[in-house]
């Protein structure tokens, strides 16, 4: 038996968390293909001090803020289907995104407008796309239903695969090879508007996730009894749905399809914190950028100086941990004891 959460408690972990993510940062600023000093960066104007301040800085903002977003939309979406199987690339949203990347490389309109990528808005609007199909599909009469919504992500997902397999194999080699790679899922240089907008879609999306967490932690009772309590069940599951699909959508528009950082992170975080929403939404978060940011350190260093695309780091961590789930290994969750 758990205790009851209480501000000093929630002050703690968050505090441990965010040391976690500091860590963390410090790695992914120290370790790449190459390993200049940080003390030294910051004493001269060379070109240390350009790779740490022009290079390792915004990438590693991008990352936390990617594997952060994952992580939160993650944690949302098993919140709200009860499953903690559930997370946004299962659900076909990161799929959606990297359709929409594909067709603006395939049709040659991945070109740079006004000094920012074109790519990034394609996969935003494949995300947005995907949400719309899902909405329709497991939607009824503006009702989200769980079960149909995680079924119909499986499907969706399936289908846009099979979309961009086509398009892999009639698009000549050259554009082949560019798909393939960011399919992969990398941290790429971004501009600072593409920063600065995904950053505002975080700090949206989180608010909004953060003030339904007393209504996640019922809802998980259950449909009635969550509206026995005075949760409005379906205007809840809109909003979490909402918010966590535009999270995921600005960090494949981003980053492209990373996959397993939305199912690990918060099932990990439950593991340790348990299911209180209230600590667990902004833990999620902090876990996830400081995950992302060990998992670049490993892609950016373990074939030094090349660099492997982090999704192939994150699905070697992230598959195992899936069977593991699947075959039962786990402990009960709150969803089963619900």
């Amino acid at each position: 038996m758990r205790r009851p959460l209480t501000a000093r408690t929630l002050s703690i972990r968050l505090a441990i968390a965010i040391l976690v993510l500091v860590g963390a940062s410090l790695l992914g600023l120290m370790f790449g293909a190459e390993s200049p000093s940080l003390v030294e960066a910051f004493r001269t104007a060379g070109q240390e001090r350009f790779i740490f301040v022009e290079i390792r800085l915004p990438r590693l903002f991008v990352t936390a803020l990617v594997g952060g977003a994952l992580a939160l939309a993650g944690a949302a979406f098993q919140a709200l289907l009860r499953n903690p199987l559930a997370s946004p690339y299962v659900l076909g949203i990161s799929g959606g995104g990297a359709l929409g990347a594909v067709a603006a490389l395939l049709l040659g309109l991945d070109v740079v407008l006004l000094g920012v990528s074109t790519r990034p808005l394609f996969a935003f609007a494949g995300c947005l796309g995907a949400l719309g199909l899902l909405a329709l599909v497991a939607g009824k009469r503006g009702r989200i239903r769980p079960h149909t919504l995680l079924l119909a992500g499986v499907v969706v997902n399936a289908f846009f695969a099979a979309l961009i397999a086509f398009i892999t194999y009639v698009v000549d080699p050259t554009h082949a090879i560019r798909i393939v790679r960011w399919l992969m899922g990398g941290i790429h240089l971004t501009t600072g508007p593409e920063r600065l907008g995904a950053f505002l879609v975080l700090a949206v999306g989180t608010f909004l996730l953060l003030l339904e967490s007393r209504a996640l932690n019922l809802l998980v009772l259950g449909d009635e009894s969550a509206r026995q309590l005075g949760v409005d069940v379906d205007r809840c599951r809109r909003r979490t749905f909402l918010a966590a699909s535009l999270l995921t959508a600005a960090a494949v528009a981003l980053c492209g399809p990373i996959g397993f950082v939305g199912l690990v992170v918060p099932h990990a975080v439950r593991m340790i914190l348990g299911p209180d929403h209230r600590a667990l939404l902004p833990v999620s978060l902090l876990a996830g950028g400081a995950f992302l940011v060990l998992a670049d350190v490993l892609a950016r260093t373990v074939r030094r100086p090349e660099e492997l695309p982090v999704g192939i780091i994150t699905a070697f961590v992230g598959a195992p941990f899936f069977l593991w789930l699947l075959a039962g290994g786990r402990r009960r969750t709150f969803y089963e004891e619900s």
